[in-house]
């Protein structure tokens, strides 16, 4: 039994730790209240940004889905008479709500300036569609082939050059009145060319867009682009090129034609490789090279997918073999060159040719005794229209109008029968009852 001095000392013991835990407990409940509240913060905020993110997620998928379902450019080359061997057709001639672009080609860049070769009446021509369709943007495309001394190769070369060649094509846009302009360079840095035109290239598009964004009325600025992969990768900066244009016209053609390093058939612009396609010849095909220029860095909707209207023709060397990559000793007779244009194809179609859809590459050939010939149709048009809009592409590229059946000889009711279909299934805003012009 403790003495009342060991109660009295216990009891100061226990009153000692008794204050020393109650003052000891007020932090400690502070900091479990904070910890705790943290916790619950942490919580909501982890929720939050869970809901943010997949609020993100969702808001990019609807941008992207909104992207398949609205109306996308159709842009369509109309060249000058002697740019090719097509029929004559006028700017006057052209329906004027058919495309949402129409650049007309060609220009060329002579003494570091633009050179329109004398072909004003056919763009002033073009500019008064203008007072049919207000929306309908006209612009010009300079072109340059296969230069090395002249043309575009000198003109980027310095600043003070690309300068020159900037101001005479504003005083043109002034003076004609055009929307904008269309780059086709092909190509540059490519084979033996001066490697740094790949940089100059970039230079001159962004010397190019920052004089656009000055003026009152923005021009527009595009670019002819290459297919190839071997191409993109030696000629184009891709995101520098994706920061400056606001949409590149992909020539997505020309993948095959007679050749006499390559002497057998092969398909203009099939949509996807064939059964027979192996190596380098699976990359040559529409969707190949159009995804390979996104996965480069090319947004999907500044990418318009180029669409020909004309065919390749081959002579065979053997009738009875007549299908892809059967031998050929030279250009068919078919248009000039092995260059035939819709209605001249469909000509050789009328005149008991046989049609071949090619089910893998979604397009067509024909052939009749030595003659053989790849080219696109309605089917196959319609069903790269469609592809594109699917696809979240910025719209499609018609080359070109002249090469079209612009005057219905063969599809009596309907002008411009492939750009139509095509047309018909990118835009929102046309009558596709509207047939004729």
């Amino acid at each position: 039994m403790k003495s009342i001095e060991e109660r009295t000392h216990y009891a100061v013991i226990n009153q000692g730790g008794f204050d020393i835990c109650r003052n000891y407990t007020k932090p400690v409940i502070f900091v479990a209240l904070i910890f705790f509240a943290g916790i619950f913060l942490t919580a909501i905020l982890l929720r939050l940004n869970v809901q943010i993110l997949f609020a993100s997620s969702w808001l990019e998928n609807q941008k992207y889905l909104a992207s398949l379902s609205s109306s996308g450019k159709v842009v369509c080359y109309l060249t000058i008479p002697g740019n090719d061997t097509t029929a004559h057709l006028s700017a006057s001639s052209v329906d004027p709500n058919l495309c949402t672009h129409v650049i007309i080609g060609f220009a060329s860049v002579v003494n570091c300036t633009i050179n329109l070769g004398g072909n004003d009446k056919i763009y002033k021509d073009a500019i008064n569609l203008k007072s049919k369709n207000p929306q309908l943007k006209v612009m010009v495309s300079v072109a340059g082939m296969n230069e090395i001394s002249t043309g575009f190769p000198v003109m980027v070369r310095n600043h003070a050059n690309r300068k020159k060649f900037i101001r005479s094509v504003l005083a043109a846009a002034k003076s004609l009145r055009l929307d904008g302009l269309d780059i086709d360079w092909e190509f540059p840095a490519w084979l033996d060319a001066d490697a740094r035109q790949k940089i100059h290239f970039v230079q001159l598009l962004y010397e190019l867009k920052r004089a656009f964004t000055k003026r009152k009325d923005k021009l527009v600025l595009s670019a002819a682009v290459a297919a190839s992969e071997a191409m993109i990768d030696q000629c184009y900066n891709v995101p520098e090129i994706a920061e400056h244009v606001d949409f590149v016209n992909l020539m997505a053609y020309d993948y095959h034609f007679y050749a006499p390093e390559l002497p057998f058939t092969g398909l203009n612009a099939p949509l996807y490789r064939s059964g027979k396609d192996a190596g380098l010849f699976a990359t040559m095909n529409v969707n190949y090279s159009a995804n390979y220029w996104v996965m480069k860095g090319m947004p999907r909707n500044k990418i318009v997918v180029g669409i020909p209207t004309y065919g390749h023709s081959f002579k065979l060397q053997n009738v009875e073999n007549h299908g892809l990559q059967a031998p050929c000793s030279g250009y068919g007779l078919l248009g000039y060159s092995g260059f035939a244009s819709y209605p001249t194809i469909c000509g050789f179609l009328n005149n008991s040719a046989t049609r071949v859809f090619e089910n893998s590459s979604q397009v067509p050939y024909a052939y009749k005794d030595t003659e053989w010939i790849s080219y696109d149709d309605i089917v196959s048009v319609s069903t790269k229209a469609n592809w594109i809009r699917s696809s979240g592409f910025g719209g499609a590229m018609i080359f070109s109008l002249n090469a079209d059946d612009w005057n219905a000889t063969w599809h009596r009711d309907s002008t411009f029968p492939l750009t139509r279909a095509v047309a018909n299934i990118i835009r929102d805003d046309l009558n596709e009852t509207n047939h004729m012009y």
